[in-house]
């Protein structure tokens, strides 16, 4: 087994920025790139060098994957990306294993029979998201109170005659605004604009959106759309370049500015709550959303036995790390990918030598023994041992 240059898949969805991504491979569009995918999902497999896909490589040649081959059926179990955010993402919310298992055993005969699923696996999606610039977000819910005051203070008219009869709980406020005819949903939107127009709060605080700016963001995209009322509803959380935000399942999340890399089970499931045309499956969602109040705590940071830096992952199937310029010796027994994002790094094994360069990615295989001699900085994504 050799380390061995990948090719990830690129992603023009409307919402990316039109030069991060393309800064970092050299390949301008024009277009905005918001993803690029580097791992085996079938949305959006890698590729090796020779062309193959990197889901035939990690099956077919088993030493990659190593002793968790059968751990993990010869599939890759995580999914690394790296994200440019111009324009809020839609708010969403992501199953654990066993949601994931119940909702897609539920939509069998919807799948036979070609009609909208909300389910594209049976696999949960823990995520995390690193800033690689100044990130803004929304994650989960705040305190009941302090919901209320700060409706009560962007949208007085609507909070007093509609919206203040339902949050007798999150719960109750969620699912209601969703249930409101159009026209009131109209009415309360219209008042938010002109509030949020009158008001003389800035949208920017030094390098972050302010929640007021997070809203003006929202009603500029999706103006007719109830979720713009929840920047209110929501933590607004600002990363640091190098900080991490744990995403895990249950918890209504939306990224909203900034680069960085993202790691993720490898799935795809997504139910959207607001910030989107695109299909809601409000009781679905209902059924696998926490509506607890939920303090967003950032990943805590260590140094691995090799000194790299190691994130606190919500997920025991990928964490992340990162290596700055110096010299590392290492030897894992999991399966690594791993992109450069500043600099180049030199890999060593077996008398074989490799350079990589900034925007490039590789596979590392399981139980690979090489030095790594970093000039810049690379991150990386494993599988941690099994317990």
């Amino acid at each position: 087994m050799e380390i061995k240059r990948i090719k990830g898949v690129v992603k023009d969805y409307a919402w990316g920025n039109k030069d991060f991504i393309p800064s970092l491979i050299g390949d301008y569009t024009g277009k905005p790139q918001a993803e690029l995918w580097l791992g085996t999902h079938p949305s959006g497999d890698a590729v090796t060098e020779e062309g193959a896909p990197l889901s035939s490589l990690v099956y077919n040649e088993k030493g990659y994957l190593g002793c968790d081959w059968e751990r993990y059926a010869g599939k890759l179990p995580l999914l690394m990306k790296i994200l440019a955010i111009e324009k809020p993402l839609s708010l969403q919310c992501h199953p654990s294993k066993v949601q994931a298992k119940e909702g897609w055993a539920k939509e069998a005969e919807k799948r036979a029979k070609g009609e909208p699923c909300s389910y594209s696996d049976d696999n949960a999606k823990c995520e995390m998201f690193l800033a690689l610039s100044p990130v803004t977000a929304m994650c989960g819910f705040r305190n009941l109170e302090v919901i209320k005051a700060d409706l009560a203070a962007v949208v007085p008219s609507a909070y007093g005659r509609t919206i203040k009869a339902l949050t007798s709980s999150i719960k109750a406020l969620f699912m209601s605004l969703f249930a409101l005819p159009a026209e009131e949903k109209k009415i309360i939107l219209d008042e938010l604009k002109a509030s949020l127009s009158a008001s003389s709060e800035a949208s920017w605080d030094g390098l972050f959106l302010t929640r007021t700016g997070v809203a003006r963001r929202c009603l500029e995209e999706h103006g007719d759309d109830i979720g713009c009322l929840f920047p209110y509803l929501l933590n607004v959380v600002h990363l640091r370049v190098g900080e991490a935000l744990p995403i895990v399942p249950d918890t209504l999340h939306a990224y909203v500015f900034g680069n960085g890399v993202e790691l993720m089970d490898a799935s795809d499931n997504v139910l959207r709550g607001g910030l989107t045309p695109k299909r809601i499956d409000l009781p679905e969602l209902e059924r696998i959303m926490s509506f607890d109040e939920y303090d967003a705590v950032k990943c805590k940071t260590s140094e691995d036995g090799f000194g790299r830096r190691c994130y606190s992952s919500p997920s025991p199937d990928f964490c992340l790390l990162s290596a700055g310029t110096g010299l590392y010796e290492i030897k894992d027994d999991s399966i690594a990918i791993a992109i450069v994002t500043e600099g180049n790094v030199r890999f060593a094994s077996k008398g074989e030598t490799m350079t990589i360069s900034k925007g490039e990615a590789v596979v590392i295989p399981a139980g690979l023994e090489y030095s790594m001699n970093v000039s810049g900085e690379i991150f990386i994504s494993e599988v941690p041992d099994a317990e």
